[in-house]
């Protein structure tokens, strides 16, 4: 067999590529891609030669799994369904990216996957109840695996046990004449293997630190939600108490132990100063809520806290344009936080206005929660 090279310079002119490519995976042949990390070798696992040839290739036990890889984040939730907040906003980070990720699966899960998969994917995708998955940051190998109308698993394009092939000419160096295609896109841009992580839950244990070490990982492992305010010293330090609150319930544990969680809630005022307490009136509403928001301290809001932020929910439509002017990015995050609209301020009036405002944000929160969850 003669091994075809393709070199890919234009994307918008490799269409007749990717289609020849696909049509090879599609036949049981294996093709050599560009990923952002190393070249990978694909296989199409509706095909069964594919799979086996792959194993062939490589010299590698059949009986190892090998990761499933996927052009875009939409179809995830039919090889992992049900993933939790947490998860699905680890994923929204990282993803497309240079990180591999084993999900251990739960029995609701696997039940799920059995209504909505044929066995013979099941056989070919998952191992010992879990799945490998990854969505690599290179147009060419998403364009590629947007084309293949079946689950595409991959590896290393190399022989078992020698060094990752960043090149076309690498691959070529080891598998010329035993694979089909190799879509030749030049160098990768890491030269190194991707990070490879393990979810069971909401744990995360780090197998190969690769591209992205563990820092990296720890960055994006957090669910950021961020109320705004004037000025941070009533609304929406409210708006942050109850949060804490209902979350620490749904998640069964302290408020103390969020961040540990992966949750970081916070508020600050567009145009609040630093180090202020919350308004007596805002401390004692709460505190009749049994919510304790009496250390709290005002801060200003900045791009940089805007940025970090998941979730962003304003009080009043004020702040929500003042958002979008300091960062417009970030205006598919902003909303206001109730959906009866503005939330009056109730600074300089009495404790009664506090208390309604009080209620109003807490039935807010828990609506919005509900819709994130």
């Amino acid at each position: 067999m003669e091994t075809k090279v393709i070199k890919i310079e234009d994307l918008q002119k490799a269409a007749s590529a990717i289609k020849e490519a696909a049509d090879v995976l599609a036949r049981g042949g294996l093709v050599g891609f560009p990923t952002e990390t190393v070249y990978g070798l694909a296989a199409n696992t509706d095909s069964r030669h594919g799979p086996e040839r792959l194993s062939s290739v490589k010299k590698r036990s059949e009986e190892k799994p090998y990761t499933l890889h996927i052009g875009e984040k939409s179809i995830l939730g039919r090889y992992v369904p049900q993933l939790s907040l947490l998860n699905r906003q680890f994923l929204k980070k990282a993803w497309p990216g240079p990180l591999t990720v084993v999900f251990t699966l739960n029995q609701n899960q696997i039940d799920l996957i059995r209504e909505n998969l044929p066995d013979y994917r099941i056989n070919a995708l998952y191992h010992e109840g879990s799945i490998g998955i990854r969505m690599p940051d290179h147009e060419v190998a998403q364009s590629l695996l947007r084309a293949v109308d079946a689950p595409v698993i991959a590896s290393s394009a190399n022989i078992s046990e020698t060094s990752a092939p960043v090149s076309a000419e690498d691959v070529l160096e080891q598998l010329a004449g035993r694979i089909d295609l190799i879509l030749d896109s030049g160098p990768t841009k890491y030269q190194k293997a991707s990070t490879i992580v393990r979810l069971t839950g909401d744990e995360l244990e780090i197998l190969r630190e690769g591209v992205l070490d563990a820092g990296a990982v720890k960055r994006m492992r957090q669910v950021n939600i961020l109320f705004v305010c004037t000025g941070n010293s009533c609304r929406s330090p409210m708006a942050e108490g109850f949060c804490q609150r209902e979350l620490a319930e749904k998640l069964g544990c302290s408020v103390d132990q969020l961040a540990e969680k992966g949750y970081k809630i916070i508020s600050a005022g567009i145009l609040a100063g630093c180090g202020a307490p919350a308004t007596p009136e805002a401390v004692q509403a709460c505190q009749e809520a049994s919510v304790d928001i009496s250390g709290h301290r005002t801060q200003l809001t900045t791009a940089e806290l805007v940025y970090e932020a998941d979730y962003i929910f304003a009080m009043d439509a004020s702040h929500l344009h003042a958002v979008n002017n300091l960062a417009p990015y970030r205006s598919a995050q902003t909303v206001l936080l109730s959906k009866e609209g503005n939330i009056a301020d109730p600074i300089g009036m009495p404790i009664g206005t506090y208390r309604k405002c009080a209620r109003l944000i807490a039935r807010s929160v828990q609506e919005r929660l509900k819709e994130i969850f």
